[in-house]
């Protein structure tokens, strides 16, 4: 019979899920004395409250709570030995089998410990060739861990900030790129378009309002997933029919652009659906080459009413020649939309950004946010170069999807200005989503 401890091939470590009940957990690995056992409920190390039986025992022991852990909470039960030589042995002393044999189940019983921790550790693939240095960097607060330029070691990578940033960037540069891929687009087609015309392509593809681009060359029917696209319609063939969607199946604040790409006298017909009203009447059309219509729903009267605007103005008519309500410069935004147009919460930060390409005055605004904020209102901001346009901005109050109007204190943009669009506060609990904003201005 063994007269010591016999080390076997088994796991130092071993976890359980408490149920509540049980209050004796077994531990199938020997230890040495009592101080060799580490008990764990989760994460936190018990020192009190079990007993530990079986010490000195080849096949293990148990711990027994004085109270049963709790539902669900991990208990973990693990040898953790002190890494040390446990005897010594004297020139010419005597060799017992009893004290080689324990120190070699120390010894044993330590490299188990070794490994088990090995097991739970970052390591390279027994079978990967290259020389890697495998040593840490200087650890650096709230900075990525990443591989190296050569992939031989690691260093120290980009701030969580930097990494957030980026993310921002690229959403911003994948927009940019969209937008700009319309207005080449539209700059491409409208060679031979008016002054508006132009202007309108500009301001559509600067503030984002288009989701997408459709081609169409046919008649055709607007459906309530099309919401934020650009049709860009070619009527050399002959006049095109667009149909509307029901506003009951739309959501309000739906919006399209219709586009003329040919230089014909063709007409866009533009007819409603169900009782809708399009300004008023039953049916909407235009026929200025390259011309722009800009189409949207409001499901607040009764029936629903769709707005169309914006066709464009045939030459040699100019700016200098129009009456100020028949120049509008209006530039329109949106936040609280993913880039799929599904809705999601406001944040603060920017939105929108673009050059002014005319000078123009500002004459107002004027928005909706479909989800109202709670708790506090949701603001906005246009800035001018960089400096809030108002002395008092416009919000949205808490639990009112309507705008309250801010208060001017600077209405000039010359060409070059930088305009910016902004979330500047949100409603806590509830953020808000959908938000449409409309700079209401002139050209000047």
């Amino acid at each position: 019979m063994a007269t010591h401890i016999q080390i076997g091939d088994v796991s130092p470590r071993v976890h359980y899920t408490a149920d509540g009940v049980q209050t004796q957990f077994t531990y199938p690995f020997p230890i040495f004395e009592d101080a060799d056992l580490e008990v764990y409920l989760d994460t936190v190390a018990q020192s009190v409250g079990f007993t530990i039986a079986g010490a000195g025992d080849s096949a293990g022991g148990s711990v027994t709570f004085d109270t049963a852990p709790l539902s669900t909470t991990t208990v973990t039960l693990a040898r953790r030995l002190a890494i040390q030589r446990t005897s010594d042995f004297q020139e010419s002393g005597e060799f017992r089998s009893k004290v080689i044999n324990d120190e070699l189940d120390y010894l044993t019983a330590s490299l188990q410990q070794v490994s088990d921790d090995q097991a739970r550790s970052a390591q390279m693939p027994i079978t990967y060739a290259a020389n890697v240095d495998m040593q840490l960097p200087t650890p650096q607060a709230s900075t990525a861990l990443m591989w190296n330029a050569a992939a031989d070691g690691f260093a120290n990578g980009p701030t969580v900030d930097e990494v957030s940033n980026a993310q921002t960037y690229a959403t911003n540069a994948s927009n940019s790129a969209t937008a700009a891929a319309t207005s080449a687009t539209n700059s491409a087609n409208s060679a031979t378009a008016s002054a508006n015309s132009a202007t309108a392509a500009q301001t559509a593809a600067a503030s984002n309002m288009y989701a997408r681009n459709e081609s169409k060359s046919a008649d055709f029917s607007v459906l309530a997933v099309d919401d934020g696209t650009q049709f860009l319609i070619d009527t050399a063939a002959g006049d095109i029919t667009v149909t509307l969607p029901e506003g009951s199946i739309a959501t309000d604040g739906f919006r399209i652009a219709l586009g003329k790409i040919s230089a014909d006298n063709n007409v866009v017909i533009v007819n409603r659906s169900g009782t809708d009203t399009i300004n008023g009447s039953t049916t909407w059309q235009f026929s200025i080459p390259h011309g722009q219509s800009v189409i949207t729903l409001d499901t607040t009267p009764s029936p629903d009413t769709w707005f169309a605007a914006g066709v464009g103005v045939p030459s040699p008519v100019g700016v200098g020649d129009l009456h100020d309500n028949a120049k509008p410069y209006d530039i329109a935004f949106v936040a609280g939309f993913d880039d799929t147009m599904v809705a999601e919460n406001i944040v603060v930060q920017t939105y929108g950004e673009l050059v002014i390409p005319r000078a123009m005055t500002v004459t107002g605004e004027a928005g909706y946010i479909d989800t109202a904020p709670t708790g506090q209102a949701a603001i906005v901001d246009i800035e001018k170069n960089g400096v809030s346009i108002y002395s008092t901005k416009p919000e949205f109050a808490a639990s009112s999807n309507a705008l309250t109007a801010g208060v001017l204190s600077a209405t000039a943009f010359t060409s070059g200005d930088r305009l910016s669009f902004k979330v500047t506060q949100v409603g806590t609990p509830t953020a808000g989503q959908s938000l449409r904003f409309t700079l209401k201005s002139i050209l000047a």
